[in-house]
């Protein structure tokens, strides 16, 4: 080999590992610039829910003070409704006044109830809870709405299965909330399901995916379903959601809103699941 020959060898090496160390740089600089994005936009996130979470505290303690406030006047009013429809008994015309002014004492009794469940500290009582039970507890109190709107509700039941480790009561809380706000969305006789979804951290959270096959959430409004009395409905305090969230916070999990390619609204409500088997936990 003479030592044109060797010196071109030498330089095509050359140039080749250059070319290896360039294409090894450009992909590491690709990745570092795609994990910087993903930072920034995780970062974004938190800090847009910070802002959120520090603006719910102050409209939640503003909001508790005006339910106190409404709250002892809408006793009396509601004494003295009753009071008139005891006297009007024999009067049928004035005594539909008096049950349509208990009926509104009612209802605002119910706003203010909603007020109140959304100001108040949510601090949970974990226990080992199966989610077969909040489930069907769930279901038992919304049954009412479930046969008044004819729709017809398919449970998964991989949910049967699940451990979860949360404050039952407030879970199932949400879990009503969820269940009535996708009944009423999915209108006479609409179909509901209660499925497990897939979940990245599937080891440590049930997913929890409550669909309906109603209108759906308008784009522009998923990212505010969740806050409070926000809604778009005309009747409702749009706390329904703002509540759910917060449960589902206080409990370690998170809730989210989606639209179904099908058609309809899909909320995914994570919580945390506990460390134990089913054969394992008492059953009451």
């Amino acid at each position: 080999m003479t030592t044109a020959t060797l010196q071109d060898t030498e330089l095509a090496g050359i140039i080749e590992s250059y070319n290896g160390v360039t294409e090894r740089l450009k992909q590491s600089h690709e990745l570092l610039t795609r994990e910087v994005g993903r930072l920034h936009e995780e970062l974004h996130e938190k800090n847009r829910e910070l802002a959120r979470r520090e603006r719910l505290a102050a409209i939640g303690e503003m909001a508790a003070g005006v339910a106190h406030e409404i709250r002892n006047p809408l006793g009396g009013i509601g004494l003295y409704a009753s009071l008139l429809e005891r006297d009007l008994a024999e009067l049928p015309g004035k005594l539909d006044m008096a049950k349509r002014i208990s009926e509104g004492v009612r209802n605002l009794e119910g706003i203010v109830g909603d007020i109140l469940a959304f100001s108040r500290d949510a601090a949970p009582k974990c226990v080992v809870s199966p989610l077969s039970k909040i489930v069907d507890n769930a279901l038992t109190q919304c049954a009412m709405a479930v046969e008044a709107n004819r729709v017809h509700i398919d449970v998964d039941l991989r949910l049967t299965k699940r451990i979860l480790f949360c404050d039952p009561s407030q879970c199932e809380r949400a879990l009503v909330n969820l269940i009535l706000n996708a009944v009423d969305a999915a209108g006479k006789n609409g179909h509901v399901s209660l499925r497990e979804g897939a979940h990245r951290e599937a080891d440590r959270f049930a997913a929890i995916v409550v669909e309906d096959d109603g209108p759906g959430v308008r784009d522009e409004d998923l990212h505010r379903v969740f806050d409070p009395f926000f809604t778009t409905k005309d009747t409702g305090t749009g706390l329904g959601l703002a509540i759910v969230h917060r449960l589902a916070e206080a409990n370690g999990g998170s809730v989210a809103a989606t639209n179904r390619r099908e058609g309809g609204a899909a909320f995914v409500l994570l919580l945390p699941l506990a460390n134990v088997s089913e054969d394992s936990v008492v059953h009451v």
